[in-house]
């Protein structure tokens, strides 16, 4: 019996041993250190996706003094970058519609204008894409998104000659004719 209790009194002394050490070596505080983060989210979008088509149709009947506009929807920006994001609008022709098989020149390009609405810095008034178009936009309003229209007007290529009884004739040779205007936003 003096067995068993010895055994026992040790158990407790060392129970009582642990539970001091426990609370000496412990804290009055406990301390949760939390994180997350939070990706760079900065683009241009448009409902109808990322390729919109802009077809101003046959020229050969509108006047060298007139021009065919186009609306081609909304652009929205949306950029969540505390220094805001620089959009870049270029021209794979300079501003030109040229013609298929060609690389241009006189006879083989119609000049297009581009226009694009819209607040905080959106606005971009008619310009010829002769080099790319850039604008450093930022603010909260970005966070939510921001939307623009987006036209385009291609200038006409009939004319006549009064020379030759009248004639009318056109300033570029017949064929299609194109150009890709991409829009890029890039985060700062």
């Amino acid at each position: 019996m003096l067995n068993k209790i010895l055994t026992t009194s040790a158990i407790v002394a060392a129970l009582a041993t642990g539970s001091s050490f426990a609370q000496e070596g412990g804290s009055n505080q406990l301390s949760y250190d939390l994180s997350a983060q939070v990706s760079s989210v900065c683009g241009v979008y448009n409902a109808g996706g990322t390729e919109i088509d802009v077809d101003f149709g046959d020229l050969a009947n509108t006047e060298t003094t007139g021009t065919v506009e186009q609306a081609a929807g909304s652009a929205s920006y949306a950029c969540n970058s505390p220094n805001g994001f620089t959009r870049t609008i270029a021209s794979t022709n300079g501003g030109y519609l040229v013609r298929s098989g060609t690389g241009g020149g006189a006879q083989n390009q119609i000049a297009y204008e581009m226009r694009h609405t819209g607040s905080n810095g959106l606005t971009m008034n008619w310009t010829q894409l002769t080099s790319a178009a850039t604008a450093d936009l930022n603010g909260p309003s970005f966070l939510t998104g921001q939307t623009g229209n987006v036209d385009f007007r291609v200038y006409g290529v009939r004319s006549t000659n009064a020379g030759a009884d009248g004639a009318a004739y056109t300033t570029v040779f017949a064929g299609d004719y194109s150009d890709i205007v991409t829009v890029t936003v890039t985060a700062k």
